[in-house]
């Protein structure tokens, strides 16, 4: 019998195979056969785990553990270039790792699968088992600002380190939601569109890596002089709420409504549809009082 890896291994190694998109395809009953699988699109790419005994490792898991090494890497690094304490930045981003591990898993049953929580309420230890995006950038924000309450630490010049340092992470991590294809969208014949099992569809994880390239080399302009008041403290921080917030919104238009465990709607929105709401109003007034209140 082939080794498999137990449910109790880290995240950062183990995903569940009923969360790999090919699973979810088929839970779904949705074997629509289309002429469009001869059409260009992207290739829908299987990437097996890699066994290590009883251990296996998942692409997923381990561009997520890149990315956090890479994250703290960068967070150091920018923190000494605008002159602030690597030490509380080291600490914020531990901070930010587990808090925003468990908050994601807590978001996504809540919000998206209250049904699995009522079912089992071990499940929230399941921290693999599925993850809210928001879920994690809200509980890592509210864990920090706490930290920093507590050590009379200034939140903005610290925030606009963090978030410089997560887009570099969030490359990663969309990267591995890419390998995975755990974001599929609708059947469709977009060029991007990648070859799921039944037919071409949007596959988000891939679009938010893709946005990437635009979002990493913004927060490298934004900060472009290394001070840690020009631009003014929290300028980077809502300039990214605002710059996430409002493709994931229209992208989230894109999720799938045809297959298992599709994402719920409230009032015909995702939960993350209301946080970008939310995300972009809080950076744009933050941006626009800012703007007054700058002697000219």
């Amino acid at each position: 019998m082939e080794n498999a890896a137990p449910e109790w291994w880290s995240v950062c190694f183990y995903l569940p195979r009923r969360f790999h998109a090919s699973n979810i395809l088929a839970d779904s009953g949705c074997v629509r056969s289309q002429n469009s699988h001869n059409r260009r699109v992207v290739p829908y790419l299987d990437i097996p785990p890699l066994r290590l005994g009883p251990l296996s490792i998942q692409p997923f898991g381990l561009l997520v553990c890149l990315g956090a090494i890479v994250g703290l890497f960068v967070a150091k690094w920018r923190a000494r270039q605008v002159g602030l304490d690597v030490k509380i930045v080291r600490d914020l981003v531990r901070l930010c790792c587990v808090f925003g591990l468990f908050g994601a898993h807590l978001v996504h049953l809540l919000a998206y699968h209250p049904e699995e929580l009522a079912a089992s309420p071990w499940v929230i230890f399941k921290v693999w088992a599925g993850m809210s995006s928001y879920g994690g950038m809200i509980s890592a924000a509210i864990a920090c600002a706490i930290y920093m309450r507590l050590h009379r630490v200034p939140f903005l010049p610290y925030a606009d380190v963090l978030v410089f340092a997560f887009m570099h992470l969030w490359f990663f991590g969309r990267l591995g939601c890419t390998t995975v294809h755990d974001h599929p969208g609708h059947l469709s014949q977009f060029w991007l569109a990648v070859k799921f099992p039944h037919g071409p569809r949007h596959d988000l994880g891939l679009y938010e890596w893709l946005l990437c390239f635009l979002w990493v080399p913004l927060v490298h302009w934004i900060g472009r002089k290394k001070k840690v008041d020009d631009p003014p403290r929290g300028t980077l921080l809502h300039v990214m709420l605002v710059a996430y917030s409002v493709p994931r919104f229209f992208l989230d238009y894109l999720r799938a409504y045809d297959l298992a465990n599709s994402d719920v709607r409230y009032f015909g929105l995702t939960p993350a549809q209301y946080a970008c709401i939310a995300f972009t109003l809080i950076g744009l007034r933050f941006l626009l009082t800012s703007k007054k209140s700058r002697p000219t």
